[in-house]
């Protein structure tokens, strides 16, 4: 079971496939297993070496319950470290949610190690329209906070709820999942990540070089600003998924993974 030391944090990572090095990075609360049990894993290790972390916070990695830990910098220095110890220059990238907001900030930290990105289910707030793109690690803040207070006892309880009425409910399986989490590192990483440092969206874009592919799930509220943000992208492919709210787009992976795949093919 492989671990990498990063900056003091223990990182977990697991290593699947040959080919050509594609590095997968979960959403938020969610783990690296996450990839094996939507059938991932299947689909791609035949045609992909396939690196598989626990993020900061997340999995079998360490949680540490300060903001600062989980500032995009250092979530980003977590795949390089990753690659690092795999002796691996540079690879594909497919983040989905929180994976895919790690990913928009590989242009400014790690452009040189990264040959591609994919990013699902995510994008920054379009200039404007924050209250509308209400997908915001700001509002999952606010909401991790409003369940600490309202059950102090086993927040994680009040948390999954309202996650369920604003998602649909969960299978029994994603549920017992999530309430299994850790949500003082959760509160430190929806703190940091809805209040970020560092290049602004704007910018963020004018670093953006390389082959680029977002979608999203018709129904997730994050339709708009991932559509609006591709088409800033010189280049960037959009997809849209009629039908998918934000968590079935990533658990749906037999609709999403032909345009996936035919991306990272070059197929664009």
């Amino acid at each position: 079971m492989p671990y990498v030391g990063n900056r003091g944090i223990k990182i977990h990572y697991e290593v699947e496939g040959k080919g050509n090095p594609l590095l997968l990075q979960h959403g938020f609360g969610d783990r690296l297993e996450a990839w094996r049990t939507y059938g991932y894993i299947t689909a791609l290790k035949d045609e992909y070496q396939l690196i598989l972390v626990d993020a900061r916070g997340h999995g079998k990695s360490d949680k540490p319950h300060d903001a600062e830990s989980y500032r995009f910098v250092h979530m980003v220095a977590v795949l390089i470290a990753v690659l690092d110890d795999l002796a691996i220059s540079n690879a594909h990238y497919f983040g989905y949610s929180m994976g895919a907001d790690i990913g928009f900030h590989i242009p400014v930290y790690a452009p040189e190690r990264f040959r591609s990105l994919t990013l699902g289910g995510w994008a920054f707030a379009r200039p404007g329209q924050e209250s509308i793109d209400h997908h915001s690690m700001f509002a999952v803040h606010n909401a991790i906070k409003l369940a600490i207070a309202e059950n102090p006892g086993n927040p994680m309880e009040a948390f999954v709820a309202n996650i369920e009425k604003r998602s649909g409910q969960l299978s029994p399986a994603v549920k017992e999942h999530y309430l299994s989490l850790d949500i003082l590192a959760l509160a430190a990483i929806a703190e940091a990540h809805g209040n970020p440092s560092g290049p602004a969206p704007e910018e963020i874009l004018q670093l953006i070089k390389l082959p680029c592919l977002i979608y999203a799930g018709e129904n997730d509220p994050v339709l708009e600003a991932a559509r609006y943000y591709a088409g800033r992208i010189p280049g960037a492919r959009f997809v849209s998924f009629p039908g998918l709210n934000h968590r079935q787009c990533f658990e749906h992976s037999e609709l999403v993974l032909p345009q996936i795949k035919k991306f990272l093919a070059g197929g664009v």
